[in-house]
């Protein structure tokens, strides 16, 4: 067990760091960071922690900023899962709808009207979402949370862009 969590924690690092150094990359690889990071907690969690991936073939070749996606996957398990007893799935679906790139974030968990964990989450991560988000892509990107049927959904959307030099690059100040 020990060796497979090892596995699945360096798997996790090298996506991550690959992602740290460009403005932009495929959805395919934020994807691949997300499925490791979950790897490693179901390694923890064990049975308490499923998780499905699904993303058409055009959705993973889109680009978008580097680790827009992992915070939403790591608060549906930290708050949505890990203090449920029974623990749940973790779903991440994208797709693409007219112009835009749409990645949802669903947990069978807790749901936002849940008391809060103890001193973790104070919603930095989701407000320096929203704040990259309007600072790249203005208006014509939006970041929404929402109970679902059990649960909580978090909705992402952005313009569909296909080629590196469509994708707004970050400020060099």
């Amino acid at each position: 067990k020990a060796r497979q969590m090892l596995g699945a924690f360096t798997d996790y690092l090298r996506a991550g760091l690959s992602g740290l150094r460009r403005d932009a990359g495929p959805l395919a690889d934020e994807l691949a960071l997300a499925e490791a990071y979950l790897r490693v907690q179901q390694s923890r969690m064990e049975e308490r922690l499923c998780y499905v991936i699904e993303a058409d073939e055009r959705a993973r070749a889109a680009l978008l900023p580097p680790l827009l996606l992992q915070p939403l996957v790591e608060n549906a398990v930290q708050h949505g899962l890990e203090p449920a007893l029974d623990g749940g799935t973790v779903r991440v679906l994208a797709r693409t709808e007219g112009g835009e790139l749409v990645i949802e974030v669903h947990d069978d968990g807790r749901g936002p009207q849940a008391p809060p964990r103890m001193p973790q989450g104070n919603g930095v991560a989701l407000a320096n979402i929203r704040e990259r988000l309007a600072q790249g892509f203005g208006p014509a990107a939006s970041l929404e949370i929402a109970a679902a049927d059990p649960g909580t959904v978090a909705r992402l959307r952005l313009p569909l862009e296909t080629s590196p030099s469509a994708v707004p690059t970050r400020n060099s100040n």
